[in-house]
Formats: C-alpha cells, structure tokens, sequence
C-alpha cells in the first residue's frame, strides 16, 4: 500500500523571511506577556496557541498544496481470471449451488460495486482457465468442463502476456487445486499483485477417490506386475469399497466388431475385471490401500484401468449418487514388457543334464530365448592325419554330408548350435568380436574350463557385462569355477565369489537348499507367495550331490540361497549374485540341480518355474539398443511428454547419425453424445501423430522430441530407428497415460494454502467474497505501471482558517479569564 500522499509547497522563496518574521513575533508575544502576574504554565499556554495560529497564517503565504499519485484511470490493465474445469461443478455440503454457479453469481449475475469500480479505474481483461488460458467476452461463456486446472502455467502466461504493458494485478477466482505445477517451481517474477478469492467450502464432501497408483514389475513367474493404488475415503464410515482391474487395451479396442464402448467408465460393456478386492471402511477419513497382483496376458505395452465404488447399500440405494464426483474413481495405468525376447548364450563344455531341464523351462517363456553352444569333442594335438588322404576335418563328422567350411578341423574342438536364428550364428565357435556376442542379454556358462576362452574372448566377456550391461551366470559344473581354474581371469575377477585353488567338488555330499535373509527379500527367488508355503516347497526338494565348495563371497555380493550338508551341518554359499560395472555376475554352484526334477513326484514344474525366474533375475536391468526415457514436465504449454531415445549400434556405441522417427498413436472417449453416436467405436478417437526426435547438442547417440497429450486416454508410441542410408535398425515401443481428470479430483477441498501462497509470492493477499468492494476502492492508492498525480492546495480550503481562528479564540479567552486585556 502506498502513502496516501504528501504536502509540497508552491512558494518556497518566502521561507526565509516568513520565519525571520515569525521569530520576531514571537519575541514581541513573549515580551508582551511578562508582568501579567498569571501563572508560567498558562502563560506558555497562552504563548503557544497564539503562536500556532499565527504559524497557520503564515503557511498559507507559502502556497502549500497537498499531492498523491492514483492510478491513471483506463491507462492500466487489470485481469480477472476464473477456473473453468471440472472441479467447479463440485457441490459442497449444505449448498444448493455448484462452485461453479456460485462463481457466476460473483462474476455476472449479483450486482457488484467492485466490478464497476474496476471498470471505471482500468482496462479489464477477462480469463478463463482450464488446461490452457483463453480470452473470455464475458464471463457467462464459462462451461466448467475443462479437464484440468493449470493455474500456475495460466499465471506465467500472463505475465508473459503483460510483460511490456501496464497490467495493474490480477483478480484470480478458483478452488485453488491447480494441477500442473508445483508452486516451488513457479515463476512468478513478472506478475503482479495477485489477489485470489478462494471458491468452496472448508467442510469435506462424501467422496472415494483415486490418490495414487503405482506399477512394478518383477521376475516372479505367476504375477510378475503388482499394482498399488491409496484409496482415499470420506464420509463412508462403515460402509464397503471395491476396486476393480479392467484390461483396456486401447489400441485394439477400435477393431473389435460388436463391442460396445461404456464412455462414462471407458471399460468394455459386460467386461469382467481381472481382479476385485473389497476392503472395509472404519473411519469418516480413511486411506485403503490396495495391491493386485497379476500376469499380463501379452509382451509390448498394454493399458488397465483400475475403477472403485462405494458397495451399495439395499438401505442407502445408488451408492454414485452418494458421492461428490464419479470422475476420481477411475485411473488408467500401463505395463511394457519387452516385445522381442532375451535371447541367453548358453556355453557347456559337454552334454549334460542341466541343458536339457533348462531349455524345457525357458521354452515356455515368451520373453526369453535359449540358444545353445555345447562342446561334443574337445580339440585334438595337431598332427599329419594318414587315417584317409585329403580328409581334414574331425572324424566324427565321418559318414555326413557336410561341407568342409561347416565342419571343425581336426585341431579344433566340436560343437553344436542349438537353437539359432541362422546358419552363420555362432559358426566360429564362441564369439570373438563385441558385435557378435553383445546382442545377447545375458552369457550362461556350465561344465566349461577356462582354457576354452582365449585372453581376447574373455576381455570381451567382461566388457559384454560391465560395460554392455550383460548378465554372467556360472553354473556349478564339473570344470566351473575353482576346477575350471577361473582364478586371476579376467572372468573370475567379475564373479562374486573368491575361488579358492585348494577346494573343489569332494568332500561335500548330500546337501538341501534354503533361503537366505536377503533371498526372502528376492521375489524371484520365491516360488511361493506365502513363507509357510515356501518352506513346505524347500522342505520337499531333493538332496542335491555335487557343489562347487565356495567359502568367501566378495564385498558387495549378496548371498541368496545356501547349501547346508547333511552330515556336517555346514552351509556353503549355492545362490550369490553382484553388481559389476552396468550389468550383473551370478554363480550357482549347486552342479546337479535337474535331480530336482527328476524327483518331482507331483509334477509341480518347480524346476522350470525356478530357472524361468532365476533367467529373469538375471536380465532384468539388461538395457537394449534402443533406451526410450519419459519424463513429464510443466510448461506454459500445460502438461508436457518430454521424449528422449538414446540409440546404440552392435557394439553398443551411441549412434550420432541416425534418423528416429516416433508414432504417437492415441485412443479416447473424446467425443459424447450425437457425434459419438455417428461413429461405429461408440464415441472413440483414434488419432496418429508423426514426430522426429532431433539429435541432442549435450550427449552423443541421444535423440529428444515433446509431445503435448491434449486428450485424456492411453497413448502408444513406436519408435523406428534407420541409418544414414535408410536400413532399419531397430524398432521399439512405449507408451504412457493422460488423466487430467484424475488429477483435476484429485482434491475436493479448495487449495486455500496454494492460492495464499501465490498472494504471498506476488505482494497480494487472499480475497473474501464479502471483502471485494472495500478492496476495489482501494485500488485506488495501490501503485500501477501508469500513474497520474492529483494536487490540491490547501490554504484555499477553509479548514485552515477556521483552526486559526478557533487557536485565536482560545487564548483570548484564556487570557480574559484572569483579567487581562
């Protein structure tokens, strides 16, 4: 607030001599006034006002005038914003009218002093808010249907807006429940005051809602995604909610012949949930929390909906119509398994048990591929063979139709390939250049010594891990670990475990598995979802005869499962996995795990069900080629999908010249009523948007795009990448979801800690209702851009005169009273 104004006088020459005069006048009153024989007290009283109303005279030759700067009227602007999204059409208990015809009621149709004071005092600008900031006529236009509240991106726009003119502040009337920015984040150094008035009642509606939903995934086999969503309850004390998990699949939904859409659900009519769990409600104010647990029927991206409900009563009716608003009982949240499978090199240095169990298991994995390398007959001392003349290659291709540069020589060692893509994979025996082996997710090597491996090729098996971010699993075989003298190789400086020269396989006989206290924590270490359950299973394995004897595990390794023997009682480490560099290093060093199966009188598939999520365990933080992050932002332009795909050749280097060209394809209950009816989908848009990401300046193989959802539903997103001469690289796929309704209900209650906040940042303060036309007229000594200044002269008033004149009457009486002239 500013001072209402000052006194400035206009002749200010006259000063000296006024006061040289005015000093002798008071000498000559002080003179006159000795000898008079009244007391000192009254005679300075008397002295004082005489001299005061000689004072005033004597200001009015100097021509004072009083000035004050106001608000030069209609130069200056002055918005008025007000919510026009879906929270205004909100109903607060004991009121007759939404929040959002109470808002009318304010802005158009009650009569309001304030109003026209503004009108009469600047240029206003009238607003609405919803998703965006758009200019109204008036404000009878507002429909309170938009889809969210981005007031802080609205304020910044209007600043922005306004930068270079006179905007006087900003009149801001909503709930305060913005949904697009964090106040912290805010900017808002180019605004002025903004005065909020808060619309809504502080006393709770009767409402369940959606405040949170959580995904994640893990390598447990029977329900590898667990979604977690905080219920929130008010009003309902004793009464039942449900929750229900839909499958929706947008990207299908418009091929499906005769189904029919449910817009006000968006779910599938007749559709039956994957899922229902009901949960009691104890208190008026209660948060529920619920977890589903379930296994996606598809690899790629694929949407679900979770809705809640208040279950009816048969005493209370409609259970809806209870409720405060329907649009926070539904969210949409989105699973992306990979859509082309792990592909897992598995080397063994001969035929054995293990690779038959394990590739039985991981055939009924759709995620996960098993090709095999097994060595049939090691490599023969070269020599001059007389056996048959030109014969080269190994005789135990003797009595086959095979080509020379298909067969190994008799110096080198024999293999069959199991498994591959092609008739060129892995026909030189085990890879030796980084673009050969770095396309598998992880490296399995059983029964295998490390002569096998030359220097160079185990170089780049510690590259495929620390750097690819491979995955590295040691099998407990015969020539694995200590015997297979893996000790100071570059591939047991990855494994989590120390090998020591002096153990190996005897000794240790008869040998159960349990689970360790890190293990528990490990879902796919479990097979079980209950520990009863899980120790019931561990009890009912077999006793296992052959463990690599390992006694020390490196720092940072963390022992999942332990061999205890029968006999002595001792536990070994069986199960240990490690970080190393960007991927992961296991050893299992259980040698004959397939007895496992072998005696599995009931044919529970535990073997299989073990090794498929073991495999999971192992490869779940592999990256691929194509590394797509999304992250959303706030910006001015609302909410915002920024988009960023970091792109990697064979030897897993980043690809500065490449092209990335993204499909962002988009399904939702846009349209309603006589347009949607029109439309065989039942009201469904499906729209495709075409993008290309453009190379970033900062990180090298990085390609970034934004993309601004407009629509609330599912998005899918495909991203093609090519090379310089247009031959495809690579291609994958991501997705997210948009729920600006979710988020606009979130909250039923007005935000009045945001918008003061706001009023605090800004120089405003938070209006009342009752408070506007007090506030309006004092508009008047607030500062604005565009000022003009008011002068009045004070000496021509009468005021001045009348105290003189009052100072003079006084003192004579005064001085009449005790008897003198």
């Amino acid at each position: 607030m500013e001072l209402p104004g000052k006194i400035i006088v206009s002749s200010p020459e006259w000063l000296p001599g006024l006061l040289g005069g005015f000093a002798v006048f008071l000498l000559i009153l002080v003179w006159s006034y000795r000898g008079t024989g009244i007391s000192i007290g009254r005679c300075i009283t008397c002295i004082l006002l005489k001299g005061l109303a000689v004072a005033l005279l004597v200001l009015c030759l100097l021509e004072p005038q009083w000035t004050q700067q106001k608000p030069e009227a209609g130069a200056n602007y002055y918005a008025v914003v007000a919510d026009n999204s879906q929270s205004m059409s909100i109903f607060d208990p004991g009121l007759n009218l939404s929040r959002g015809e109470e808002m009318t009621k304010l802005l158009v149709t009650e009569p309001g002093f304030w109003r026209d004071t503004l009108d009469d005092m600047f240029q206003v600008r009238k607003y609405g808010i919803d998703s965006r900031l758009h200019g109204l006529k008036d404000f009878s236009e507002l429909t309170f249907d938009g889809g969210a509240s981005a007031l802080g991106s609205a304020l910044h726009q209007l600043g922005s807006r306004f930068r270079d003119q006179p905007l006087a502040g900003i009149l801001l009337v909503s709930d305060g429940n913005a949904t697009d920015a964090d106040l912290d984040q805010l900017d808002l150094a180019d605004l002025p005051p903004v005065y909020p008035v808060v619309i809504g009642s502080k006393e709770s509606s009767r409402d369940v809602s959606i405040t949170s939903i959580s995904l994640s995934q893990t390598a447990f086999e029977d329900a590898p995604v667990t979604l977690t969503a905080d219920i929130s309850s008010i009003g309902f004390a004793g009464r039942e909610v449900e929750a229900r998990l839909f499958a929706a699949d947008f990207s299908k939904l418009p091929f499906i012949e005769g189904v029919k859409i449910d817009e006000s659900s968006s779910s599938i009519e007749g559709q039956a949930p994957i899922d229902s769990l009901v949960k009691g409600v104890s208190s008026d104010q209660e948060t529920l929390a619920f977890r589903f647990q379930f296994r996606p029927e598809q690899t790629g991206v694929s949407f679900y909906r979770l809705e809640v409900s208040v279950v009816a009563d048969s005493l209370a009716g409609d259970a809806s119509t209870e409720e405060a608003t329907m649009a926070n009982n539904r969210r949409l949240a989105i699973v992306d398994r990979d859509s082309e499978p792990h592909r897992i090199l598995y080397v063994a240095g001969r035929p054995n048990w293990e690779y038959k169990f394990l590739n039985r298991s991981l055939d009924e994995d759709d995620q996960v591929q098993l090709v095999g390398l097994i060595r049939i007959a090691k490599k023969s001392p070269k020599f001059e063979f007389k056996g048959r003349q030109g014969e080269t290659s190994n005789p135990l291709y003797r009595g086959f139709d095979k080509k020379d540069e298909f067969t190994e020589q008799l110096d080198q060692a024999v293999f069959t390939r199991l498994n591959i893509k092609d008739e060129s994979e892995l026909i030189g025996g085990f890879p030796k250049r980084a673009e050969n082996l770095f396309g598998y997710s992880a490296i399995i090597l059983d029964d295998l010594e490390s002569d096998f491996f030359t220097r160079d090729q185990m170089s780049l098996i510690q590259k495929f891990v620390s750097e690819r971010g491979g995955g590295l699993m040691m099998l407990g075989g015969y020539e694995s670990l200590t015997r297979g003298d893996y000790e100071d190789t570059p591939i047991g400086r990855m494994l989590p475990v120390y090998l020591d020269s002096g153990k190996g396989l005897s000794g240790v006989q008869g040998v159960s598995l349990e689970l360790t206290r890190e293990g528990w924590l490990q879902p796919w270490i479990r097979l079980r979802s209950t520990e009863s359950l899980e120790n019931e299973r561990l009890e009912s394995m077999p006793e296992f005869q052959v463990i690599n004897l390992v006694t020390e595990v490196k720092p940072g390794a963390s022992v999942l499962m332990q061999a205890k023997s029968k006999y002595s009682g001792e536990t070994y480490p069986a199960l240990v996995s490690q970080r190393y560099g960007s991927g992961r290093s296991m050893v299992l060093a259980v040698g004959d795990l397939w007895r496992w199966q072998m005696h599995d009188q009931t044919d529970s598939g535990d073997l299989g069900k073990a090794w498929r999520q073991m495999i999971r365990g192992l490869i779940a933080d592999v990256p691929s080629r194509i590394d797509i992050d999304l992250q959303r932002e706030q910006t001015k332009s609302g909410s915002t999908m920024r988009i960023q795909v970091g792109v990697k050749d064979e030897k897993y280097w980043p690809i500065d010249n490449a092209n990335v060209r993204l499909t962002v394809k988009t399904l939702t209950a846009g349209e309603t009523g006589s347009e949607a009816a029109e439309k065989p989908t039942g009201g469904m848009q499906r729209s495709e948007v075409q993008l290309i990401a453009e190379p970033s300046m900062k990180e090298p193989g990085l390609y970034q795009a934004t993309y601004v959802p407009r629509l609330e539903g599912g998005y899918h997103m495909e991203v093609e990448v090519t090379d310089a001469n247009g031959a495809v690289i690579a291609r994958e796929e991501a997705g997210w979801t948009n729920d600006p309704s979710a988020e606009e209900f979130q909250s039923l209650l007005p935000h009045h800690s945001w918008m003061d906040a706001v009023a605090q940042k800004t120089g405003g303060r938070v209006l009342k209702r009752s408070e506007l036309d007090g506030w309006a007229e004092g508009l008047q000594f607030e500062a604005a851009p565009i000022m003009e200044t008011i002068s009045a002269p004070i000496w021509h008033t009468p005021y001045l005169f009348i105290a003189s004149l009052g100072l003079f009457a006084l003192e004579w009486y005064m001085r009449r009273k005790r008897g003198l002239a």
